[in-house]
């Protein structure tokens, strides 16, 4: 049986800027891919899939601006999924299962982030503390909450 814990965790001053620093990318990646498809719509192009979007941003984009090298700051697993998250919210949307994908903003804190768990060593727990892949070891906000 899979159980699922949902924790609030007191990071360092270093592991907040590494969060808010993937948390940005991650939202700017979202809106650059639903603005690029709302352009393509509007010209006539073809729908660009979330593969073709990835390809896209790590071969061309980056390489002719170099201002949006940051993107490659953070997990590249992190960005990959929110490109994922950004087609299956347009593929809902073609489907009639909900409304046109929405940019998000940074004032509604509705950004999740997804931190690569490459083997099983990965996440590890301790007493009061948990193994994040890409932080590192964070404190709880509330202890003895893990059985």
């Amino acid at each position: 049986m899979k159980r699922a814990y949902k924790l609030e965790i007191k990071p360092t001053k270093e592991q907040r800027e590494k969060l808010i620093r993937t948390f940005g990318v991650c939202r700017y990646v979202y809106n650059m891919y639903i603005a690029t498809n709302r352009v393509n719509y509007e010209e006539g192009r073809k729908f660009m899939s979330g593969y073709d979007f990835s390809k896209w941003l790590n071969n061309v984009h980056t390489k002719q601006n170099q201002q949006d090298l940051w993107i490659k700051t953070v997990s590249s697993k992190a960005v990959k999924q929110f490109i994922m998250n950004a087609e299956r919210a347009y593929k809902n949307f073609f489907k009639g299962l909900s409304k046109h994908p929405r940019f998000k903003k940074k004032a509604r804190q509705d950004v999740k982030a997804y931190f690569p768990k490459n083997n099983q060593t990965d996440f590890k727990v301790k007493r009061h503390q948990i193994k994040i892949p890409t932080i590192g070891w964070v404190t709880l906000k509330e202890f003895g909450y893990l059985p």
